[in-house]
């Protein structure tokens, strides 16, 4: 069968567990970051200094922390669409084609379903482009799923290669891991579905005692007059915010369930 032309391509290889944050993206974060530190800073300590001395190493690891989460996210994401070329790509092997032509015939597909800038759209020419370098199959998909960070995609690019090394039904193969991963997909799906209304219950109830703080302030500032005058109202406000401060660390690591 004869492969159709391919659109020129450069390989980019990209490392899942890393996320390189845009511009944009920093902004778009760190700007309600700094907005709730300033809000805390008021509410515990009647003044705007703890917030500003301790902006600068705070927002930096908030950055991190949340380079992570979307790096997560990301991954999440390339999952949920390598289960759609996963199952292209068993449906056409079971038809007859080569794992190149493929992998080619299903690009078409994976564009219209997520777009030009898709990761697994650029990971599947990546492929493509490799194998027509004489790489192996099983070469450029035990690559990616090593630089995928996602155990269940490194997982099938060992089955591939076992299967495609031993000449069994590499089709039936494929499109049975797939099945078997979509059913996992789900599971997923429905365990993340619960997680996200605790998330929302969580924010809610981590905001409440900032809350409570502002109420007292404003309708009744006499009460609080002396935590922010005296040194041991101080340090009680203090201690108070650490309190809260790994209250919320605990709830957010009790909620965090990585799969």
């Amino acid at each position: 069968m004869r492969s159709r032309k391919r659109k020129s391509f450069r390989p980019e290889a990209v490392h899942y567990d890393e996320y390189r944050m845009s511009f944009y993206e920093v902004l778009k974060y760190l700007l309600p970051f700094t907005a709730l530190l300033l809000l805390v800073s008021y509410v515990f300590f009647d003044s705007l200094l703890p917030a500003a001395l301790a902006g600068i190493p705070l927002a930096f690891l908030f950055l991190r922390h949340q380079k992570k989460s979307l790096a997560e996210k990301r991954k999440e994401s390339l999952k949920q669409q390598f289960l759609s070329a996963a199952t292209l790509l068993g449906d056409d092997l079971r038809s007859g084609w080569s794992v190149e032509n493929a992998i080619l015939r299903s690009e078409g597909e994976l564009q219209a379903l997520y777009g030009e800038g898709s990761d697994i759209l650029r990971e599947w020419r990546q492929m493509g482009t490799k194998m027509s370098l004489n790489q192996t199959a099983e070469e450029v998909f035990g690559d990616f799923g090593v630089r995928s960070g996602i155990d269940q995609i490194r997982d099938f690019s060992e089955i591939f290669a076992i299967v495609k090394r031993g000449g069994g039904q590499l089709g039936d193969a494929v499109s049975s891991v797939s099945a078997l991963l979509s059913e996992q997909f789900l599971t997923e799906d429905q365990i993340r579905t619960v997680i996200a209304q605790r998330k929302l219950e969580l924010r809610i109830m981590d905001l409440i005692p900032i809350g409570i703080l502002l109420y007292i302030r404003f309708a009744s500032p006499d009460l609080l007059a002396l935590m922010y005058e005296t040194m041991a109202g101080r340090l009680v406000m203090t201690a108070s915010l650490a309190v809260y401060i790994f209250a919320v660390y605990i709830a957010e690591r009790i909620i965090r369930i990585r799969f």
